[in-house]
């Protein structure tokens, strides 16, 4: 109750915040967060006082996905290989966690399981290899029990539940003496993929064969269980399974995703799912038909069966269209970034309206994004980061450049613990507004985007004019005049945006011609453009100070459409503390990648950007040391990765600009490499620089994975 009480003060004290968005002629859109007046929506997941009415916000859309190709008995190399392994680690780099499970195919086909006088002995080597590379990333694993561990197990072994239901228990057991009670908490244990399609279903499955994998699944998590709650006897520990991961078509074609459904609905206490995962996406046209396919899908099941009514749903391959590896246009620019965000706008929208059958049984949605894209497409395919195999190189290497759908998910990652319900305007502009849950708030993030989904703005340009009231960061509810009660108070404010045409390396790549292996400063010049850009004044955080004649922030944005924007602001704070575990990885000769994990000190949210300094190890000819330096203040850095590269013809240079050591000429210092230390900051709105990260030091090919 206390809570409930913490939060209504915090929604009674923020002011209503005007918005109004006008596109370029010939009309004008006006936006206001009005006052909600439907009582419907008062209940305990929702706070409603004279003003605003915020909901609970989790990130549920924090979770991306890929397959091994073929073949599928090599996928154990695939998942351990250096692109795959660096792709994963810089989708983890998104800041807040943006990026949070990864669901994975095949990951059985890494497990080697063996026979012996009766028992079966495993072998988690490779696997725990990659679990290993996962953990120490910061992601989790969605974990679908699919494929068939190698060793010399008969067919008879395989589909049996004894097999299964051990194979559970010990992979389970395995992972939470290695990794902990806390960290196995969150993982996904899931069946088996879309087992209604031969591709998959390559153990030829029966509906009972089936059905008995997966309640032996169950009894296996559920032993588990036990074990743990008799070992924890202040506590009872249960893991969720999720499935049938289907498509759910006709019944006739897809009897396996079914007849889960009518299984639970038969005997609801005997039922082995605890959440139905499926699958919809949309035809590539608009993002509403993925909510409205999944809309449909539970309405159905809940028509037809009435008993499962209880149970959650999840997407868990949430895209606008299928076929990853088909190169589509739209994929590779700031399109596909605003159609994602549309499609987790519009399901959170329903998941606030607590009126609302769908959202209320609704529980995540999963992007199916992470793969490894491929030449012509390196940009065109469904991905978040554009790969180019570097094949003529010695040896071979492979780089990476950030699509702006890879910013999109790092923006979605700023909003609040507590938010709007979404709000839809014409032109197919919404938006989101959020806060933290503290009284008054001390955070406050807009995330607005227009978009036309997957085809072109034909008008491009929209004035986007935003009027935010200060008096929310003080406590109206004292008594005191406002005047002096904000007296020394001071917010700070950060606007960024990713634009059509601005924020595009996929339209640098097109002006360079496609090049299949791009020059050093040809990468440069794309990755000039692959984050966010700040719209600020001198292209830092503004700070303003509280009372007086400035009651308020008045934005006027000149976008280019299809955008996202983003407005944060922070109250007065204390400074980020030191950012954690910087470590640097090879990517080719004088070229690395400098990895870290945010504070855990501070509000993260109140981050402005990260500042990485190099001081290199070769000793100056002349004698002394070399200084350290800033490397990326060139580039705006707001997620936990940074990329440095020198040219070979000059010292103290990067590939994109970096400032050579002030206190030396070129000619007294060898730099020729990227070989020396590197210590990483936070920066905050207030632009207080945190205490430096622990330093790290590189030496060439000490950073291989």
């Amino acid at each position: 109750m206390a809570v409930i009480q913490l939060l209504i003060v915090l929604v009674s004290l923020v002011p209503t915040i005007l918005l109004q968005a006008s596109i370029a002629s010939p009309e004008t859109i006006a936006v206001t967060i009005e006052p909600s007046t439907s009582p419907q929506y008062c209940n305990r997941s929702a706070v409603c006082r004279d003003e605003l009415e915020t909901f609970p916000l989790t990130p549920f859309w924090s979770s991306t996905g890929l397959c091994p190709p073929e073949p599928r008995n090599e996928s154990g190399l695939f998942l351990l290989s250096r692109d795959n392994l660096m792709n994963l680690e810089i989708v983890a780099a998104l800041t807040n966690r943006a990026v949070r499970h990864v669901r994975i195919h095949w990951m059985l086909e890494l497990l080697n399981v063996s026979l012996e006088d009766g028992h079966f002995e495993y072998n988690f080597t490779e696997l725990d290899t990659f679990l290993d590379y996962l953990k120490h990333f910061g992601l989790h694993p969605a974990f679908e029990l699919m494929g068939v561990p190698l060793g010399e197990l008969g067919m008879a072994t395989v589909l049996s539940e004894r097999f299964w239901k051990d194979l559970m228990q010990q992979l389970a057991g395995h992972y939470l003496s290695r990794f902990g009670v806390e960290y196995i908490a969150e993982w996904r244990f899931e069946t088996w993929n879309e087992p209604d399609l031969k591709n998959y279903n390559m153990l030829n499955f029966s509906v009972d064969g089936y059905l008995a994998y997966v309640n032996a699944i169950r009894l296996g998590l559920d032993a588990i269980s036990a074990e743990l709650t008799s070992k924890y006897a202040d506590a009872k520990h249960r893991f969720d399974l999720y499935g049938p991961a289907g498509l759910f078509k006709a019944e006739e074609h897809h009897p396996f995703c079914w007849g889960i459904v009518k299984l639970c609905s038969a005997d609801p206490t005997r039922c082995p799912i605890d959440t139905i995962t499926f699958h919809r996406k949309g035809s590539g046209r608009w993002a509403s038909e993925v909510v409205d396919g999944g809309r449909q899908l539970m309405a159905e099941i809940s028509a037809r069966f009435a008993n499962i009514r209880w149970l959650k749903f999840a997407n868990d391959e949430a895209d606008p269209i299928a076929s990853w590896s088909t190169g589509r246009p739209f994929q590779a620019d700031v399109r596909y970034a605003a159609i994602l965000f549309s499609i987790v706008a519009q399901h959170w929208d329903a998941m606030a309206d607590t009126a609302d059958p769908f959202g209320q049984q609704f529980r995540f949605l999963s992007h199916d994004n992470a793969f490894l894209s491929y030449h012509p497409y390196e940009f065109e395919q469904r991905t978040l980061l554009a790969r180019f195999q570097m094949n003529e190189t010695e040896p071979p290497h492979v780089q990476f450049v950030a699509k702006p759908v890879y910013s999109a998910l790092g923006m979605l990652a700023m909003l609040g613990p507590r938010a709007t319900r979404t709000r839809f305007r014409e032109g197919n502009v919404s938006y989101i507004v959020s806060f933290d849950d503290r009284s008054p708030p001390s955070y406050f993030c807009l995330l607005a985007s227009r978009s036309n989904d997957s085809h072109p703005v034909t008008v491009r340009r929209s004035q986007f004019n935003v009027t935010i009231p200060l008096h929310m960061f003080w406590n109206q509810s004292l008594g005191v005049d406002s005047s002096t009660s904000s007296a020394g108070a001071r917010v700070s404010y950060l606007i960024e945006a990713i634009q059509d045409g601005l924020n595009d390396p996929f339209q640098v790549w097109q002006w360079q011609g496609r090049p299949a292996y791009p020059t050093t400063n040809q990468l440069a010049a794309m990755r000039a453009v692959q984050f966010p850009t700040v719209l600020n004044k001198g292209g830092i955080a503004e700070t303003v100070q509280m009372g007086g004649n400035r009651n308020a922030v008045e934005l006027s944005l000149s976008l280019r459409g299809p955008w996202i924007v983003s407005v944060r602001i922070c109250s007065n704070a204390a400074k980020p503390g030191p950012v954690q575990r910087v470590r640097v990885r090879t990517v080719f000769n004088n070229d690395v990648l400098i990895f870290w994990a945010p504070p855990k000190l501070g509000n993260v949210r109140c981050i402005q950007k990260y500042e990485v300094w190099f001081k290199p190890s070769m000793p100056v000819v002349k004698g002394g040391e070399c200084r350290w330096r800033p490397i990326n203040t060139h580039q705006h850095t707001p997620f936990t990765f940074f990329q440095h590269v020198v040219n070979s013809g000059g010292c103290g240079t990067t590939a994109r600009g970096g400032e050579a050591d002030p206190g030396l000429n070129a000619s007294d210092i060898d730099c020729s490499g990227v070989n020396g230390f590197y210590k990483v900051r936070a920066i905050d709105m207030f632009h207080q620089s945190a205490t430096f990260s622990t330093v790290a030091r590189y030496v060439t090919n000490n950073g291989a994975y």
